[in-house]
């Protein structure tokens, strides 16, 4: 009976989810009074308007190195009024990314921005698909994380985490049987480099060596190539302003704050602590998570799914900084977790699964950043389910 109700509950709330997504989604894309990015105001395509303005200034400007004017048209000019390069831009519109994700900013700025938009999302899905189906998950789990509300949330935000939950997930799972090519997909990772946070913990083993050679090689190419086609001003400009940006963001003032973070330093923030406190409680936080994680990355014969859904959870205790499009990762896991778990543990990871999503949800009515300790239950329920009394039973 108790499972029956926790079921519905659990479909409700999503199918709620869903529907009100799709909503958002069509009345945000029909929108005619956010034609304009300015500081205070998105253009439909939200997130994705900056990627694909990136990708254009930074086309233009390599023209430019060559002899080759690209004027920027009226209408760009017209509707992208907030310098995003520019070290005065306002906290959360300036672009914090490296070089290596301009390198994929420009090539889905050839299209207009509307058609890129959707080129985006089709590619982001069909990506993340491939890759983990290449790294041996099933497809329920596969579909369910892709479909997860926190999937919906990088959709309507045009954010990139479906496709780096493709590239973090399938990693952890090729790490084991096929370094290589774990290796290649953790380096192609430093387009956002806090997506592979955890990933250190794993590759600085002996074990793994073949995967961190692989890593660091994928990495060395993409900043060569953003190299060759930014120049090696992009990098200075990373180092010089996006960088130091990154940090006067998360000191802001929590009413300041992007809504919808998910970490132990946010969490805090939003329980009344100071700075200083909550940077000590994510340190802490980060040093138990990396412990863990090396401890569970220890023993050769691990089974992958398990450790890649522990790892999942481990990791958003261990990053200062991540959003609730980033929880996708996260929620690959606890779909991945919900297949392999006997029914007595299926409505737990269902309702992680939900949660990575209404995260949000749940810090707009109550005002807390509650994420952390769901992502604690989860890691302690499957490090629990891994010990050999609990797999006899």
């Amino acid at each position: 009976m108790i499972l029956v109700v926790a079921s519905t509950i659990i479909a409700v709330l999503y199918l709620l989810f869903v529907f009100s997504s799709i909503w958002l989604l069509l009345n945000h894309l029909a929108a005619t009074h956010a034609q304009v990015m300015t500081a205070t105001q998105e253009l439909p395509q939200s997130d994705f308007a900056r990627f694909w303005y990136v990708g254009k200034i930074l086309v233009m400007q390599r023209a430019a190195d060559f002899g080759i004017a690209i004027p920027p048209s009226p209408w760009f000019k017209a509707t992208f009024q907030t310098d995003i390069f520019s070290p005065a831009a306002p906290p959360g519109t300036v672009w914090l990314y490296p070089p290596t994700m301009g390198v994929l900013a420009m090539l889905f700025s050839a299209l207009p921005l509307a058609a890129s938009f959707w080129l985006w999302r089709i590619f982001s899905i069909a990506a993340a698909s491939f890759l983990l189906r290449a790294g041996g998950l099933g497809w329920l789990p596969i579909a369910a994380g892709l479909a997860s509300p926190a999937a919906f949330h990088d959709l309507l935000a045009g954010q990139n985490g479906t496709l780096l939950a493709g590239l973090f997930v399938s990693s952890l799972l090729c790490f084991g049987a096929k370094q290589r090519l774990g290796g290649a997909l953790a380096g192609l990772l430093c387009i956002k480099p806090q997506a592979a946070i955890a990933l250190p913990m794993i590759l600085l083993q002996r074990r793994y060596l073949a995967a961190l050679f692989w890593c660091l090689g994928t990495a060395a190419a993409m900043i060569a190539l953003s190299i060759f086609l930014e120049g090696w001003r992009s990098w200075v400009w990373f180092f010089t302003v996006a960088e130091p940006a990154s940090g006067r963001i998360l000191n802001l003032p929590l009413n300041r704050l992007a809504p919808g973070g998910y970490t132990v330093l946010m969490m805090a923030r939003s329980f009344h602590a100071s700075v200083a406190e909550a940077w000590a409680l994510q340190a802490v936080s980060g040093v138990i998570a990396a412990i863990l994680i090396r401890a569970a990355w220890t023993h050769p014969d691990g089974e992958p799914v398990t450790r890649m859904a522990l790892t999942a959870c481990l990791a958003t205790l261990l990053t200062p900084y991540g959003y609730f499009y980033d929880l996708v990762g996260f929620s690959i896991g606890m779909a991945a977790m919900f297949e392999k778990s006997p029914m007595r543990r299926k409505p737990l990871f269902a309702a992680l699964w939900l949660f990575g999503g209404y995260t949000n949800t749940l810090q707009n009515l109550t005002g807390f950043v509650l994420m952390p300790a769901a992502a604690a239950i989860g890691a302690w329920a499957i490090w629990r389910a891994d010990r050999p009394e609990s797999r006899a039973s």
